[in-house]
């Protein structure tokens, strides 16, 4: 099932129906869906989809022989270049109006240093000269970048049109699951993220069914896939690991990282970067009065956090051949997890329903204790300026009057704001004492689970 991808399919049409010269680059991470979202917009149009291995040039010639002679109905000619491919397709869009689609180009890049000048070659003469597109592809979303942002680089200034695909929001990953309930469907999300290719593989009816049968036991096809995704991305894996750890299991500030694994500041910080720009991790932004000296780290990609903050807690329980018996072994730990990523989802929903300058969490003494404050938003409405005060509860009771005094008890201590709305999400309802208090009060409002979807019938299956 296609969902979602709206914007990033508009943007491809508008640039094929454009004047200018035709080019775009399509990246982000691993099973996030680029090649799905170009072959949709592909649909219906004149293609050629290339598909870059991790081999010589000569190999990946002789498979764009093998596209061309497939689109022109004839026999490969024997390329053996990437020139000679080029001039190949050259012939063809003096001809057609065509989409040219390059798939995991880094891989080429990597082999031949040359290719991309080649490639700025035939974007300055044969493609701007015809009304062809072409579409390059890469996971390697470092890679790209040097080659496209990079002054001294060839193709600097040729692909100013980009897309980075992203993970599907959690409203968008319901609709892949018809057979769950909304609940389930959201806990299926916060553990495996927004990862079209994950999503399509799980036809299971209940959260727990999902749990058993993709992540626990001696073979889990799921288990080890973060430490998969990560070992592809990032190097050297033991130290990414050792880090992503670290941030797991409370060590959170770059220094006490450092110097947890024997690192400079500087090499710490390389890959911690890293990670961030494949998002990865990311920090928390400090809001109010807030400490704002310390750089606090993250887990921010659910399916990294879960192998981390769940199962390599539980390695022996989790490969056991009973699955049944490790996932209720397991279950306060899931469950626990599954709290703090419902702050994810909150968050979401605040910055698509809310106009917000500035959005991240408040930190502080609060008396007798450090506490926190889940969700911090300055928002605007018109000319009226407020701050958002938000908690989060994902459990199974409904949430009462003790978390709004809660919530009241620990604005106190947050400075800066004159205007505060209070927000309480549950993902398990409301008890009817609370649901009577906010009914008289215009500063607080309940979210519950079904408030935080669209309203689906008045909207495309792709939005």
């Amino acid at each position: 099932m296609f969902v979602g991808r709206a914007e990033e399919l508009e943007v491809l049409e508008s640039i094929w129906s454009g004047r200018s010269t035709k080019t775009c680059a399509v990246y982000g991470r691993r099973r996030v869906g680029k090649t799905t979202l170009v072959d949709r917009f592909c649909q219906g149009k004149k293609h050629i989809r290339f598909s870059f291995i991790n081999s010589t040039e000569e190999k990946n010639a002789a498979l764009m022989d093998s596209a061309i002679s497939r689109y022109k109905g004839t026999k490969p000619i024997g390329l053996s270049t990437f020139q000679q491919a080029l001039d190949a397709l050259s012939e063809i869009i003096v001809k057609e109006d065509i989409v040219l689609f390059m798939d995991e180009l880094a891989y080429l890049f990597e082999q031949a240093p040359h290719a991309p000048s080649v490639l700025q070659h035939f974007i300055d003469h044969p493609l701007k000269n015809s009304n062809s597109m072409l579409i390059i592809c890469s996971s390697a979303v470092s890679i790209i970048k040097k080659e496209l942002e990079h002054e001294d680089r060839p193709l600097y200034g040729r692909f100013i049109n980009r897309v980075h695909v992203k993970q599907l929001h959690y409203w968008q990953c319901e609709r892949m699951h018809p057979e769950m309930t909304r609940y389930d469907a959201l806990r299926t999300y916060m553990t495996i993220g927004g990862y079209p290719a994950y999503h399509e593989i799980i036809q299971n009816s209940s959260f727990e069914d999902m749990i058993t049968k993709h992540f626990l036991g001696p073979n889990a096809p799921l288990a080890e896939e973060a430490q998969n995704m990560i070992s592809l991305e990032l190097s050297p894996l033991p130290t990414i690991e050792a880090i992503l750890l670290d941030i797991s299991q409370g060590t959170t500030d770059a220094k006490r990282i450092a110097d947890k694994e024997g690192l400079s500041k500087t090499i710490c910080g390389k890959y911690l970067k890293a990670m961030e720009n494949l998002e990865i991790i990311d920090r928390l932004i400090p809001m109010a009065n807030s400490d704002k000296k310390t750089k606090v780290y993250r887990i921010k990609d659910p399916l990294v956090g879960f192998w981390h903050m769940v199962l390599y807690r539980n390695l022996d329980i989790a490969s056991s051949h009973n699955r049944e018996a490790a996932y209720e072994a397991m279950d306060e730990e899931i469950s626990a997890y599954l709290g703090h990523r419902f702050e994810d989802v909150c968050t979401d929903y605040i910055k698509r329903r809310f106009l917000c300058k500035k959005i991240g969490k408040w930190w502080g003494w609060t008396g007798e204790e450090t506490s926190d404050i889940d969700i911090v938003a300055e928002a605007v409405d018109g000319k009226e300026k407020y701050a958002i005060l938000a908690e989060c509860k994902f459990r199974n009771r409904k949430t009462g009057i003790s978390a709004l005094k809660e919530l009241e008890e620990r604005s106190r201590y947050v400075k800066g704001y004159n205007n505060v709305k209070f927000k309480l999400f549950s993902g398990s309802g409301f008890t009817e004492e609370l649901i009577e208090i906010a009914e008289t009060r215009k500063d607080l409002e309940l979210i519950s689970l079904d408030d935080l979807f669209p309203d689906w019938e008045l909207l495309p299956l792709i939005g």
